[in-house]
């Protein structure tokens, strides 16, 4: 299993000030390449890892969804989608499958 920085982000502030919300928060996408048995096809799928600065300690938390695709284009596709979004680890399994539902 291999994976590859995707794109990060640092969620924007005023969302996260109407959320009450007053330390940075970053969250990075990476893709995940995962070789099957017979080493002939390729699985893609996607790790979200979110990390909160606050004044205290950094916390952080990922979700990996593994082989959510055989295409590559796809996989690029639902991570530009999860970034722009600013989708966080704990809805990003929910957000997946329905683009993938949705293909």
């Amino acid at each position: 299993m291999i994976k590859k920085f995707y794109g990060g982000k640092f969620i924007d502030k005023e969302k996260l000030f109407i959320e009450g919300i007053k330390h940075p928060i970053k969250v990075e996408y990476y893709k995940i390449y995962d070789n099957t048995e017979n080493e002939e096809i390729t699985q893609y799928g996607l790790e979200v890892v979110k990390t909160e600065y606050n004044k205290e300690n950094i916390n952080i938390e990922n979700k990996q969804i593994l082989k959510v695709t055989k295409e590559e284009k796809v996989i690029d596709n639902i991570l530009d989608k999860l970034k722009n979004n600013e989708v966080t680890p704990i809805i990003a399994k929910y957000i997946v499958e329905d683009l993938v539902y949705n293909l």
